[in-house]
């Protein structure tokens, strides 16, 4: 099924807003949607018309419902579960957790739960970041750096400074900044699982 006019410039607010929210650029949201970045960019701009596939992904990835794009009869089929191991902590302890069944249809192969575990942090203890060891690294991006066996791990926001790589920790008291370089284990967080939602949103 195709959709019309009033649908895409719907599709393309939506669009602009979670650029803007998010600093999600076109190629990360192709990949989380399982395409590539020039389809993407023709979906957007209307050069191929939008169709039920692409609009149940990109309102999985924007967090929003299909009737927020104007479509009266949204599609019911139920959306399928994937299973995704708990690797990590951030404290480095022991996960609570083996794996976590997440209904989701973006793509999450060879990704990977890592669990908060501790109360000082923007996200609620038991959030799950899905880290991605393949996804590519830009400046501003949420990334966990793993900084050995038995010791905390670290997420936060990754830039490039004058002194080079520097990664701010996000805690509610104000985190440390580290300095990171290529040889450290840092791995790009796509998205955040949210217990509290019982797995509807997925982000």
């Amino acid at each position: 099924m195709e959709y019309g006019e009033d649908v895409l410039k719907r599709v393309q607010a939506a669009w602009q807003s979670l650029k803007q929210t998010s600093k999600l650029s076109q190629t990360s949201a192709a990949q989380a949607m399982d395409m590539n970045q020039s389809a993407f960019s023709q979906y957007i701009r209307g050069a191929i018309p939008l169709n039920t596939d692409f609009l149940r992904k990109f309102a999985a990835l924007s967090d929003m419902e299909l009737e927020d794009f104007g479509i009266s009869n949204a599609i019911s089929d139920t959306v399928p579960s994937k299973p995704i191991k708990v690797m990590a902590t951030l404290s480095g302890r022991k996960p609570t957790e083996k794996s976590i069944l997440v209904n989701t249809i973006l793509e999450a192969s060879g990704c990977y739960f890592l669990e908060v575990d501790y109360n000082d942090h923007p996200f609620e203890r038991g959030t799950m970041l899905l880290v991605n060891p393949k996804g590519k690294i830009a400046s501003g991006d949420s990334v966990i750096y793993f900084k050995g066996e038995g010791e905390r791990n670290v997420f936060g926001k990754l830039e490039l400074t004058e002194e080079g790589w520097e990664l701010t920790e996000r805690l509610w008291q104000g985190g440390k900044r580290y300095l990171v370089d290529s040889v450290d284990h840092v791995y790009r967080v796509s998205s955040v699982y949210l217990p509290s939602q019982g797995g509807k949103q997925f982000r």
